[in-house]
């Protein structure tokens, strides 16, 4: 769940970044390379862990300043 996430969060990112031969072949690398297995490190799930909170931190900051602005204006 939590890599899913993440994964679309840093995939939409990257692919933006990317015309669409480049993306082509990052998704084909990706495929490659994929694991159904959880082998992940501790320090790995504590820096995902950290990672989501921090996200969810700047989208509620975000949206929390929205909110003011326009309750504002």
């Amino acid at each position: 769940m939590i890599a899913g996430y993440l994964g679309g969060v840093v995939g939409r990112a990257h692919g933006r970044q990317m015309d669409a031969s480049t993306r082509s072949r990052w998704r084909s690398e990706l495929s490659r390379n994929w694991s159904r297995t959880l082998e992940a490190p501790s320090w790995l799930w504590t820096s995902v862990v950290e990672l989501v909170a921090t996200h969810e931190v700047g989208y509620l900051t975000h949206c929390r300043k929205f909110a003011v602005e326009r309750a504002g204006s």
